[in-house]
Parts: structure tokens; sequence; C-alpha cells
């Protein structure tokens, strides 16, 4: 059997799903599908489209809240002016009202947020539960690894300087 560098194959572009992989599972060697790529990838535009529908109606109840806030603060604002007449009473429920149409408003967006957090958790969970990890942890031949590197050693390992015992030069023979 003739060798074949993994550089020099033709790349496929596309699977079909019957194509295999050869892997390294503890020293054995195995194959499995690449329709197991292919699933992941369907669930995880399925958990991406569910997300952006989910993210849509969120934002679809935020906008009505968002329309009801305002509807209740025009209608606020007209009771407070009908309660500058009416007496401190009518001021005091229009002021609640506002405040309540605020709120309202607030908390819509609020879980618009919420919505969207989860939505993408939840895209991101689902690859995740789908997703299967492989751990390489034997030796694997590679091919052969060359380099053109040299190297030389030091002329200077095996040399040794001395200092005379009442001197403070040191000894240095025959280095120049």
């Amino acid at each position: 059997m003739s060798t074949i560098k993994i550089s020099s194959l033709v790349e496929k572009v596309t699977m079909s799903g019957t194509e295999e992989v050869l892997i390294n599972d503890s020293g054995t060697s195995k194959k499995f599908s690449t329709q197991r790529f292919l699933d992941i990838k369907t669930g995880a535009e399925t958990a991406e489209t569910n997300a952006a529908a989910s993210a849509a109606s969120v934002a679809n109840e935020a906008s009505l809240a968002t329309t009801n806030g305002a509807v209740q603060v025009a209608l606020a604002t007209t009771q407070a002016s009908l309660a500058t007449t009416n007496g401190a009473v009518q001021v005091a429920l229009a002021t609640t009202q506002a405040t309540a149409a605020s709120t309202s408003a607030s908390g819509a967006l609020a879980s618009q947020i919420s919505a969207t957090t989860s939505a993408i958790l939840a895209s991101a969970l689902g690859f995740a539960n789908i997703a299967t990890a492989y751990n390489i942890s034997t030796n694997t031949d590679f091919g052969t690894i060359t380099s053109n590197i040299s190297f030389q050693r030091s002329e200077f390992i095996n040399t040794l300087l001395t200092m005379s015992k009442g001197s403070s030069t040191y000894n240095n023979g025959a280095i120049t």
C-alpha cells in the first residue's frame, strides 16, 4: 500500500452524512459517520430558530406593553388635569396610575431582555447538549517531522575559571 500525505488528498467541500471518519479512541482505530456533524448542525439551527421566534414574541409583547403604558400615561395625564378641578384625591390617584404605567413599561422591557438572554442561552445549551467530546490521550503517528536547524556546542561550556586563595583576580589560564 502506498503512502499518501494528507495535504495531497482532494478536499471534500460538502458532507452528505454518508462519509466515514477515522479516529483513534484510546489506541484503538474506530470510525464514525459524518451524519453526527450534520445532526449537531441541524440541532443548533433549530435552537437558533426557536430562540429567534421566542425573542420576536417577547418583543411583540413588550411593544404591546409599551403601547398600553403610553395609553395609561395619557389617561393618567388627562385624569391629572381633571383632578386639578376635582381636588387633591384625584391628583393622587392620577399620579399613582402614571407610576404604575411607567413601572409596567419598565417591566415589559426587562422581560424582553430576560427572554432574549434566555433564548441565547437556550441556543448555546442546545448545541452543548448534542456536541460529543473526543479525547485523544495517546501517542499518535503524525508522520516524520524534520528540522533544518543545527545546534553547535559552545566552546566555553567546559572552561573552568579559578581563583587563588587570598587573590582577588581570576586565573584565566588559556582563555583569550
